[in-house]
């Protein structure tokens, strides 16, 4: 959580007597540590949530294989179906490489995380707001309390693990009685994810085929390096490091073998001239 930092330094300047107030929209185990920390046997009062979405969101879900999200994204945008999106990542490293690929492909979009300094947070905040930036791609934790007027879309890039979480991001969308649409792409392995939420909403999210879109086509941007990848990759930097160090071993015990330089012996000329 990028905030605890600054949430820490605050509370070191606070009063030892006090009486502390903690709002969170949901409480996953990370918040509930950061209570039991900064709190003294707090009283919990929990509203109820709503169990769907708001009436006036448009849901559709987008099957896609995992190495193609991103170009589908793509071509979401560029066929005008996106104009401003609110897109979601499970991580924040999976935020950082699809930002830079909507930039390497010529979209204007800026990513909002914990690992994101609070300035960093707020610019990036302030340019979607202002259409600066037409994309935002968001952690969950990065965007709660993100509060958008007229906001058109969310784009739950990655399924959410949990019903709640769904029912939170696509909430960012159609509010104060506003239309929104929330697009969800879900791959082969993802299904269990969304029969949850579908379960959760009570309703089965109808799914929509981009018809100008290659699903077979060789993907461009790679957000996701395959495990047998990586460790071919490692394995391969391990034997560059162990034959770097053999060659520098080898090195260290050739100098080591030669034998001493003897001084050279001066002519009895030098030595009168010396004299």
């Amino acid at each position: 959580m990028g905030f605890l930092p600054d949430v820490k330094r605050i509370v070191a300047r606070l009063p030892a007597k006090r009486q502390t107030l903690f709002f969170s929209a949901t409480m996953p185990e990370p918040i509930v540590a950061l209570t039991r920390e900064l709190l003294t046997s707090p009283v919990r009062i929990q509203l109820q949530r709503r169990a769907a979405p708001a009436t006036g969101i448009t849901q559709a879900v987008y099957p896609v294989r995992q190495d193609l999200k991103a170009a589908l994204l793509v071509r979401l945008l560029e066929r005008g179906d996106l104009k401003d999106a609110l897109v979601f990542t499970r991580t924040k490293h999976r935020a950082d490489r699809l930002t830079k690929a909507l930039v390497r492909a010529g979209i204007v979009a800026e990513r909002i995380h914990g690992n994101r300094s609070q300035a960093q947070r707020t610019a990036a905040l302030a340019g979607f707001k202002s259409g600066k930036f037409p994309v935002l791609v968001a952690t969950d934790i990065a965007a709660r309390g993100i509060d958008v007027v007229a906001l058109g879309h969310v784009v739950n890039f990655d399924v959410p693990k949990v019903p709640e979480d769904y029912i939170h991001r696509v909430g960012r969308t159609a509010r104060a009685e506003a239309q929104g649409e929330a697009f969800t792409f879900v791959a082969p392995e993802e299904e269990g994810e969304l029969r949850a939420i579908e379960r959760a909403v009570r309703q089965q999210l109808p799914r929509v085929k981009v018809p100008d879109f290659d699903y077979s086509v060789r993907p461009q941007m790679k957000l996701e390096v395959p495990l047998a990848e990586r460790i071919a990759g490692i394995r391969a930097r391990k034997a560059e490091e162990r034959a770097r160090a053999r060659i520098n071993a080898e090195r260290r015990a050739a100098v080591a073998a030669r034998p001493p330089a003897r001084a050279a012996k001066r002519s009895p000329r030098a030595r009168r001239r010396s004299a």
